[in-house]
């Protein structure tokens, strides 16, 4: 499902085109991202209610969750959810893990 253009923002990172929007929720606030026209998997990353969502945070996300956890904004597939570790995200060494983990 594409996602809606009215309130969502774009975002380049490594070339590539994103958009993404922030949605609020009870267990924090939640970063959803699509690739170009957002057509195919998406990506979504959980973050604590207090940290400041900027552009720099959501290329740092989208990077993380390219190199390490198999999104594949191109392709067809299953949401990835993740979720940020860190109250305070170092953007230089962000820690996420997949949501919920598989020992659940």
């Amino acid at each position: 499902m594409a996602m809606a253009k009215k309130r969502s923002r774009v975002i380049t990172v490594d070339g590539e085109r994103y958009r993404w929007v922030v949605a609020p929720s009870d267990d924090g606030l939640r970063i959803v991202v699509v690739g170009g026209d957002g057509d195919e998997q998406r990506m979504a990353a959980w973050v604590e209610h207090d940290v400041v969502i900027a552009p720099g945070l959501v290329a740092a996300v989208i990077r993380r969750a390219l190199l390490h956890h198999g999104w594949t904004p191109w392709q067809r597939g299953k949401q990835v959810t993740l979720r940020c570790l860190d109250r305070v995200p170092d953007l230089a060494d962000l820690r996420l893990i997949t949501w919920p983990p598989a020992t659940w």
